[in-house]
């Protein structure tokens, strides 16, 4: 039940956000996301050490994005709501940080498959970014096939790493 609840906690944000960078509203997503932690630290056997997971993986996503977004792989249709010029916006932030949420919970059913992991990575990242290119919250750069491919890439990288360390949260 509680992987059922992150899941469907985690799309909701997921929507929120990107929604609101479609509309301009880079908050909605930083909004969103507060029941998603919030159930989160709520079953966290180390809820303190969870905060610190979720929060870096959240720092750490917002700067590779903000990578990607400077060296024009990406663009963020709300980077006018960013909280410095070249920043990747609140609610990318915002989506990092519940992304983090699912490796412990419902993205279990993948820890200790590092192949497997990569590849819905490889894929996924892409494929979740393009929904945000449909909803006009987000746009690939001057070569869409190279920031798919870094988008790629970054995921199946982060994807083992963040089931392996997520299971100790």
């Amino acid at each position: 039940m509680a992987n059922l609840a992150n899941f469907l906690l985690f799309q909701g944000l997921w929507f929120a956000a990107v929604m609101g960078g479609a509309e301009g509203e880079v908050w909605w997503g930083p909004a969103a996301l507060v029941p998603c932690l919030g159930a989160f630290l709520w079953s966290a056997s180390d809820p303190r050490r969870s905060l610190v997971f979720v929060g870096t993986v959240g720092l750490v996503g917002t700067l590779l994005d903000t990578a990607l977004l400077r060296l024009g792989l990406l663009e963020y249709a709300s980077g006018v709501g960013a909280l410095a010029p070249g920043l990747a916006p609140p609610w990318i932030t915002a989506l990092w940080v519940g992304f983090a949420t699912l490796p412990g919970r419902s993205m279990a059913w993948l820890q200790g498959r590092g192949r497997a992991a990569a590849l819905f990575g490889l894929v996924g990242g892409p494929l979740s970014f393009a929904a945000g290119v449909r909803m006009e919250a987000t746009d690939w750069g001057a070569e869409p096939w190279l920031g798919a491919l870094a988008l790629g890439v970054e995921y199946a990288l982060l994807m083992p790493l963040l089931l392996r360390l997520g299971v100790r949260t």
